[in-house]
């Protein structure tokens, strides 16, 4: 070898292959998931508007704010009037495949932390993609197209200045050449796609919708999935009340509520197992972090169900809910997974919460169990209560009865005096099983009716089985 160095041609390639770090970057992303990314850029878009106004401390911050969702076999398409995206952003980041500031929206309750949402959901559905935003005195579009995402040296992009085809100061994004598995999931004859994306958004932005959001799929407004609580007109003893916690850890503000959001299980609820998928919908805990709806309804042991003195979801519990509340103008220190629709279970706040999640979550299992074959007894302790949200609720509790958490100057709880049975009381339930055929027969035989409830039938044939006995 000669002492010579040539130094021609002898840089290693190091530059990302763009096919490989875009098929990875949308590879472990839901279609429906990704969408609802694009719903989130429309959110942060309306606080950053927002910012430093009083409108935000509302009840209905979002009210005058829509996005419109177009969804064809042929294009998708997502406008809205949400601020569109400024010049100088859309030069410097929102076009990187990955966020190089996080102070960006320092002091803004957002859900953004990669800067990947919107890339990625283009790249997920097809090969060309159009972003038109109007901004104050900017309009604007980027295109980016087949040949673009082809070219491993091409990793700019061309901004045109040119009018927007809108109405409001918002954003567009237009997809077209779908991949062919988006274009099938995208056709309402061959897919339940649309069908499932909106009762994903109904549920997902729950708060948000009630927040005055509104959300359009294919010209379809898109109705929020409940959230509240049943919370009582007053304080008197044997009134329904929830449990609920009220914290501040590491810059992460919690709020908790779990109680009923509805009356008992009936005993043909507990019984009757084709009752479970219309009964338990709206039991478990919804987690929400900055207005987004992370778990919905979840009954597994992430929210504390099953989890050492606290059971298992079961049937008896369909009338259980429970919703916490995250907020925080750190969005990395959320409880939130890369997908935004999980929990991080390692986060140490989601720690915090779970453990008062728990402490409450047993009140009302406890209750259950209090109560269990008396019911129906219980139904006029629920005559007092309505529908209450987390922040409404709290407002309601007096001071004088929260409890302060030791080593924690900035929490407290609420712990509620529910009612239980006389320990006079000594009714029992009696439940068996029956072929449906002699049912229906002693429907028909002691009501004319062989659709009578069940339990109605049981207890005509125990009045007269006792009558007979007394007679005897």
């Amino acid at each position: 070898m000669t002492s010579s160095t040539h130094k021609m041609n002898n840089n290693v390639q190091a530059s990302p292959s763009k096919h490989f770090f875009v098929s990875m970057l949308t590879r472990d992303i839901d279609l429906k998931d990704s969408i609802l990314d694009l719903l989130d850029n429309c959110v942060d878009g309306i606080l950053r508007q927002l910012k430093n106004s009083d409108v935000q401390d509302t009840e209905e911050p979002y009210l005058s704010y829509w996005a419109r969702i177009i969804i064809t076999p042929e294009e998708f398409s997502i406008t809205d009037n949400c601020g569109g995206i400024s010049k100088e952003t859309a030069l410097n980041s929102a076009f990187r495949l990955g966020r190089k500031d996080d102070a960006q929206d320092k002091d803004i309750a957002t859900v953004g932390m990669y800067g990947i949402g919107m890339k990625r959901a283009m790249f997920k559905m097809g090969e060309y993609s159009k972003v038109i935003s109007f901004e104050a005195n900017d309009s604007y579009y980027v295109e980016i197209t087949p040949e673009w995402l082809k070219n491993d040296d091409l990793w700019t992009l061309d901004l045109i200045d040119a009018e927007a085809d809108l109405e409001e100061h918002g954003t567009k994004i237009l997809v077209k050449q779908l991949y062919e598995n988006i274009k099938d999931q995208f056709d309402s004859t061959k897919s339940n796609f649309i069908d499932d994306l909106i009762d994903e958004i109904s549920n997902f932005y729950a708060l948000i919708l009630k927040k005055g959001f509104k959300v359009y799929v294919n010209s379809k407004e898109i109705e929020a999935k409940p959230l509240d609580i049943l919370f009582p007109n007053n304080f008197d003893s044997g009134t329904i009340t929830p449990y609920l916690y009220v914290g501040d850890t590491d810059n992460v503000s919690i709020k908790i509520m779990v109680g009923f959001y509805r009356q008992l299980a009936s005993e043909i609820e507990i019984e009757d197992e084709k009752q479970i998928p219309r009964s338990r919908d709206n039991a478990g805990w919804t987690i929400i972090c900055n207005d987004r709806v992370i778990l919905y309804r979840d009954k597994t042991q992430i929210t504390g169900w099953g989890d050492g003195d606290v059971p298992k979801y079961h049937n008896q519990f369909i009338a259980i809910a429970g919703v916490v509340i995250f907020y925080s103008n750190e969005p990395l220190k959320l409880p939130i997974n890369t997908t935004k629709r999980g929990i991080d279970m390692q986060t140490p706040v989601y720690w915090q919460a779970r453990k008062y999640m728990k402490q409450g979550l047993k009140k009302f299992t406890d209750f259950t169990n209090y109560w269990k074959g008396q019911e129906e007894e219980t139904k006029p302790k629920f005559t007092n209560t309505n529908p209450s949200s987390v922040n409404k609720a709290i407002a309601s509790i007096p001071n004088d009865m929260w409890k302060q958490v030791r080593g924690e100057t900035s929490s407290k709880y609420f712990v509620p005096e529910l009612p239980r049975p006389s320990t006079e009381n000594v009714r029992r339930r009696i439940s068996f099983l029956r072929t449906l055929e002699d049912v229906e027969l002693l429907g028909e035989f002691y009501f004319d009716n062989q659709r009578a409830e069940p339990s109605e039938i049981g207890a005509r044939c125990f009045d007269e089985a006792i009558k007979k006995a007394q007679e005897n």
